[in-house]
């Protein structure tokens, strides 16, 4: 047997092995690449704002959002990662309101989630685990759908070199369109795959760290670090007649502790001992969380904790740059476009390769 052909066996069996599930990966991948925009998407009235050149002081639009969801108080907020979307406000009897940051006034307010929210958390458990909802399925169900998906990324980062030695034989960089189509799926197999191919290996070599749980201790051993620790509980000290600080000086505060930073998320405290978590995201933190923290005493305003993705475990950076490639975070929406492209690439190059492969059978 020659290489060439040994290769080609390779290829063609770990292809028919693991095609169901990469055709799995690459539909859900593909939806999971917008699904913080999907939202936006299909609740304009609620999610769009017209961006204006100065916005109202938090504290008025706390107060506007809980005069009009009286008694409830609001108990957190995102802050939008661009100017045209609105603040989403959490509320303590669970609803959810949606506040024009430039003029005050309240979009809307749901309860519960939307069902689209609800779609999307089980097409990315899907993309996880094979599982839609994890918490309704037995364990071992959940276990067991994520070494199958970590697995079949690992066949596909052998398949992507493997491909590229049958390529160099063929070298198709166009489809014949005028051909059988037998001929055009064969082409397209090529064409599809040799434009794809690098965005492919990246998507499944980041996946694989990341399904596997030897990647993050991996991640960990090569920057000779360790898991970050938790931050303990904090509190705030009640004082006699003390009034709270103002959302604003929190977030004040906050931003001199980061100064190149933006808002991510804030929680305010309900109760007498609470505090104000400040999330704030640095520049170097390129996935859609944030990581960088600020933990303000809600009297006093005095600085309780910070947290600082700078400065916190080599390897947790590492971790969180590794998935913000794999996402498409990294750049944002153009990077977005690219792992949602590739991923409908892989679905082209697991549906053409079965039909290669049960075109062979056939002769």
């Amino acid at each position: 047997m020659t290489l060439r052909k040994a290769v080609l066996k390779v290829h063609l069996y770990l292809g028919v092995s693991a095609a169901f599930f990469l055709i799995v990966l690459g539909l859900t991948g593909s939806v999971m690449a917008f699904e913080n925009d999907i939202p936006h998407w299909l609740h304009r009235d609620l999610w769009y704002v017209k961006a204006g050149p100065r916005v109202v002081p938090e504290q008025d639009l706390i107060r506007a959002a809980e005069t009009r969801c009286a008694p409830a108080r609001v108990t957190g907020i995102l802050f939008p990662r661009h100017p045209d979307i609105a603040q989403a406000m959490s509320m303590t009897d669970g609803s959810r309101v949606f506040v024009n940051p430039y003029e005050g006034s309240i979009q809307g307010r749901i309860r519960g989630e939307f069902a689209s929210d609800r779609i999307l958390s089980y097409i990315h458990q899907v993309h996880l685990r094979l599982v839609p909802d994890p918490r309704s399925a037995p364990r071992w169900l959940s276990d067991a759908g994520k070494k199958v998906i970590s697995f079949a990324g690992l066949m596909l980062c052998l398949l992507v070199p493997t491909g590229l030695i049958l390529f160099w034989r063929t070298r198709r960089f166009r489809i014949k369109w005028s051909a059988s189509w037998y001929r055009i799926v064969f082409d397209a197999h090529h064409v599809v795959g040799i434009y794809a191919a690098l965005f492919l290996f990246v998507a499944s070599l980041t996946g694989i760290l990341i399904g596997f749980e030897l990647g993050e201790e991996f991640y960990y051993s090569i920057t000779h670090s360790e898991r970050p620790k938790p931050q303990s509980r904090a509190e705030s000290l009640v004082t006699p007649d003390a009034m709270p600080i103002t959302a604003d000086r929190a977030i004040g505060i906050a931003r001199a502790s980061f100064p190149d930073a933006t808002l991510a998320q804030m929680l305010i405290p309900v109760n007498a001992k609470g505090v104000y978590m400040v999330l704030m995201r640095v520049p170097e933190d390129t996935s859609e969380a944030a990581h960088s923290s600020v933990v303000l005493d809600q009297y006093s305003g005095r600085v309780l904790q910070t947290r600082n993705f700078l400065t916190d475990s080599a390897g947790f950076r590492a971790i969180r740059f590794n998935r913000s490639i794999h996402t498409g975070d990294i750049w944002g929406t153009p990077s977005h476009v690219f792992v949602s492209l590739s991923s409908l690439a892989l679905v082209v190059m697991a549906v053409t390769g079965l039909v290669i492969w049960w075109r062979k059978l056939a002769v």
